[in-house]
């Protein structure tokens, strides 16, 4: 995906075994309304994205969810992964589409979330093909 990207134009580093951390940003930026126990009831321990497929969350989904994407301003994100230590960072992005993502995501394999650098927004792939895509602003 780094590779592919770069062509598109954004600089892309790769911040190595950050992971973990920014997973837990993620969950405490965007989840943070929700008690430990709604998140146990929901499995947010396996996917944080179960914040909008339980609906806990109120999110756009669908078509709204692309075009929403589509018209943030994307200086700079970052990628991160479900369940890996990789996270990339993505900066010059303005032109960054769903698209570009979505062509370049393992789809049965990869939940991939995207946010800004001040975690304001989030756009969420996951690996289910009923679910979603997502798109958060806090």
């Amino acid at each position: 995906m780094k590779d592919v990207l770069k062509k598109k134009g954004p600089f892309v580093k790769k911040l190595p075994k950050q992971g973990e951390l920014f997973r837990k940003r993620w969950e405490n930026e965007f989840a943070s309304s929700l008690s430990g126990s709604q998140k146990k009831e929901i499995y947010m321990d396996k996917f944080l994205w179960h914040a909008f497929s339980y609906e806990k969350l109120v999110c756009l989904q669908g078509e709204q969810t692309i075009q929403a994407f589509e018209q943030q301003i994307k200086h700079d994100c970052y990628l991160l992964f479900e369940h890996d230590e990789r996270v990339l960072q993505l900066s010059k992005c303005k032109h960054l589409t769903t698209a570009d993502l979505s062509e370049n995501t393992n789809m049965y394999l990869d939940d991939l979330y995207v946010v800004d650098k001040d975690f304001t927004w989030t756009y969420v792939i996951t690996h289910e093909s009923s679910c979603g895509p997502y798109f958060y602003r806090t």
